[in-house]
């Protein structure tokens, strides 16, 4: 097992402090001068927004950065239990950074955006990752986990596109929805055979006997959990999606049944004669 270390705090706090800023400052700031719907937004609802905004500029840069990783970093692949990268360390600061503050922001705000299963799933995450940061354990792994986040944008302007008003069966809405949907599946549910393939050439090896019970234990099981839960959300995404394409279908039908019928009955209107100075005329 592996010693202690705090070599990466600093940058958690770094995170920890833009995040804080972003979502008490910035986002309020912006949003005031960019909407004129969060003006009109109750308090309640412009915690929510702000909460989103922040949950959506974290995942815009972890999502991109960690794939990167993943893809280009040689030595972390052939070493995913005890590779120390310092990129995928870092990467996994900054998140641990943003995670404590939206712990912070659920629970000062708890009465009006608190969710207690939103929160155990964070300290379950800052458990995860901060042990990651503290024994240099895992760290491939983590990261496969964070690219995940590439779908959270999605998920976010869902919300935002209902706030701000837009009709279910918009474009805009409809075409993030299968946006939403789509991207999920390709970075949560597609990928679950490469991950849980990397899982198996390691398992057995020295690497992972050095790890011990407990982590083995928590890393398996927690990732199973995530991955379960992760097929049960992709699959209400589906039934949505489908749903969204159902209405859609039936509204353009409708559209041109009206359509057709319109043109049938100009088509079919019988002539019509009036009088007009004594001549007699034809009209449709």
């Amino acid at each position: 097992m592996a010693t202690f270390e705090t070599h990466y705090y600093p940058a958690v706090a770094a995170s920890f402090a833009f995040f804080l800023s972003f979502f008490l400052y910035v986002s309020p700031w912006l949003s005031r001068r960019l909407s004129a719907r969060y003006r009109e937004m109750s308090h309640q609802k412009q915690l929510d927004w702000d909460t989103r905004t922040t949950s959506t500029l974290h995942a815009l840069v972890v999502g991109p950065w960690s794939l990167y990783i993943l893809l280009a970093d040689i030595a972390l692949n052939e070493d995913p239990v005890w590779n120390d990268s310092f990129a995928a360390k870092s990467c996994i600061a900054v998140t641990v950074g943003y995670t404590i503050t939206d712990v912070f922001a659920l629970t000062v705000y708890f009465r009006y955006i608190g969710d207690t299963a939103f929160l155990l799933h964070h300290f379950g995450t800052l458990y995860a990752f901060t042990y990651v940061l503290s024994y240099g354990t895992l760290p491939y792994f983590a990261v496969f986990r964070l690219f995940c986040e590439l779908s959270t944008p999605f998920v976010n302007n869902r919300w935002f596109l209902d706030a701000l008003n837009h009709p279910r069966m918009s474009k805009a809405f409809v075409g993030n929805g299968l946006l939403m949907t789509g991207s999920f599946f390709l970075v949560r549910i597609a990928v679950m055979p490469i991950y849980w393939y990397k899982v198996y050439t390691v398992v057995g090896t020295e690497p992972y006997h050095r790890l011990g019970f407990g982590p083995q234990f928590c890393w398996i099981s927690v990732c199973l959990v995530l991955d379960i839960l992760n097929v049960v959300w992709f699959r209400k995404m589906l039934r949505g999606a489908q749903k969204l394409l159902k209405k859609d279908d039936r509204r353009n039908a409708t559209k041109d049944l009206n359509k057709n019928i319109s043109r049938d009955q100009a088509q079919n209107q019988p002539l019509q004669t009036h009088n007009v100075n004594g001549k007699t005329h034809k009209s449709e």
